[in-house]
């Protein structure tokens, strides 16, 4: 199809005046459009409050209050998005009433806030004089794995439900951020709103997709943390999946594969600084090139801990690694990566995994394993550009760099992907290795001199 996906986020959604922002970019299109929407600026939030605090919450008064902000942002009274909003009352009342949150329930009430926002944005856009259609993943068959806070969807079954539904001539306003299994709502994680915006382009065919974020697309780092960062004005689909994989949250960790897959094109525009079309803040794309540089962005996650099987034959005993990978993976623990020793197997994990894998190791037996331990308290940063293994000399500058600034590194890892070396160090020393790369690739004297 000769579609465009657009996808504005939450941030986009913070007052009613961004609604004529929106407006405005749509404008400049002159072909058919899928628009993919959030939830308002944080709506997802209060309903996760909401689902959390469920024995005590006042139903009425917390859905009086959620509508009360979808029609301070309509600026009227519009009943049908009052009856979307209170479709979830009976949901929350039984919920109540057994005194817990089925997973279900949990993934339908979430998800919530982007159905009233694709009503909400249909309803102004047509009142603005376009010509767009609603349409739910309930409704077109956006199909995932089935499993709940965190999905992925099945293209290969989406795509044939998509082509049958979408009509070529049409625009169409989507929530993001959800998908079905089986007729239950099961949600992509945080962030999901980008993920269903490349699958829905995946599954028609779009010619390119378009994300509207409140930051000027990739950056050399974090510009919370390191001063003077720059935008990143292209780079390749690998590039782009390590970067978000390694915490940087402009784009959801899984949305690359499906425009990967068929090499269509991703542009990410800051809508607060939107010019045009032809400007975008970063293009993601099949093209490879080197940069002088080679390091391109220097991303970072807190959300790591490392579990070390240590003994003194751990690392070339076969069997030791599968049967540790097959015993967390069944219990729904996703492994980060693996780095190995004669003496330790090294497992990185979410930080929020580390309470169930200590019970889940507690029960390990395995004769070689002499001493099973966890580190917490860590950070993991990932130096990413294409040629970052091939040119000789960048791996040295990383950590000549870090070294200068008197920061440990506990942990090293490079080949498991091309584009990309990450290591470890403690927290507290996180924001002096960012500053020390991005000074040593990027210039500019981001330290305090005395």
């Amino acid at each position: 199809m000769d579609k465009t996906v657009l996808k504005f986020g939450g941030s986009n959604l913070r007052r009613r005046s961004d609604l004529s922002t929106i407006l405005e970019v749509i404008r400049m299109y002159n072909e058919p459009l899928v628009i993919v929407v959030s939830a308002l600026n944080g709506v997802t939030n209060s309903l996760i409050n909401a689902v959390k605090n469920i024995r005590t919450l006042d139903v009425d008064g917390f859905l009086s209050h959620l509508y009360s902000t979808y029609h301070d942002f309509l600026g009227e009274e519009f009943t049908p998005l009052k009856e979307r909003v209170y479709q979830i009352r009976n949901m929350l009342i039984g919920t109540q009433l057994i005194g817990e949150v089925p997973d279900f329930v949990h993934d339908y009430v979430v998800s919530h806030g982007e159905r009233c926002s694709s009503l909400l944005l249909t309803e102004y856009l047509n009142k603005m004089g376009l010509n767009f259609e609603e349409a739910l993943p309930e409704q077109f068959g956006l199909v995932t794995d089935g499993k709940f806070n965190g999905a992925s969807v099945d293209l290969t079954i989406s795509e044939r439900n998509l082509k049958g539904y979408f009509k070529e001539d049409r625009n169409y306003v989507v929530p993001g951020f959800y998908g079905m299994y089986e007729n239950k709502v099961t949600i992509l994680g945080r962030g999901g709103s980008d993920y269903s915006a490349t699958c829905i382009a995946y599954c028609i065919d779009a010619k390119r997709v378009d994300l509207y974020k409140d930051v000027s697309g990739f950056m050399t780092s974090d510009p919370k943390i390191v001063p003077g960062v720059k935008s990143v004005e292209k780079l390749n689909y690998d590039e782009a999946a390590e970067l978000s994989y390694f915490g940087a949250k402009i784009l959801h960790h899984a949305a690359v594969d499906p425009v990967r897959k068929k090499k269509i094109p991703l542009y990410v525009y800051n809508i607060y600084s939107f010019t045009s079309l032809e400007n975008p803040d970063t293009i993601i794309s099949s093209d490879a090139f080197v940069t002088e540089s080679i390091v391109k962005s220097i991303s970072f996650t807190d959300d790591v801990a490392i579990i070390q099987f240590k003994g003194s034959n751990v690392g070339r005993v076969p069997g030791i690694l599968g049967f540790i990978a097959s015993t967390l993976g069944n219990e729904g623990v996703n492994i980060k990566s693996v780095v190995t020793a004669q003496t330790s197997i090294n497992v990185l994990i979410s930080s929020h995994d580390v309470e169930r894998c200590q019970r889940i190791t507690s029960q390990m037996k395995i004769a070689e394993v002499e001493d099973i331990c966890y580190k917490t308290g860590i950070s993991l940063i990932a130096a990413v550009g294409d040629g970052i293994l091939k040119r000789h000399g960048v791996a040295a500058r990383i950590f000549s760099a870090v070294s200068k600034q008197c920061v440990n590194v506990e942990m090293i890892s490079a080949g498991a992907s091309d584009v990309t070396t990450y290591f470890i160090v403690n927290s507290e020393d996180r924001e002096k290795a960012l500053k020390a790369i991005h000074e040593e690739f990027f210039g500019g004297d981001v330290f305090e001199r005395h």
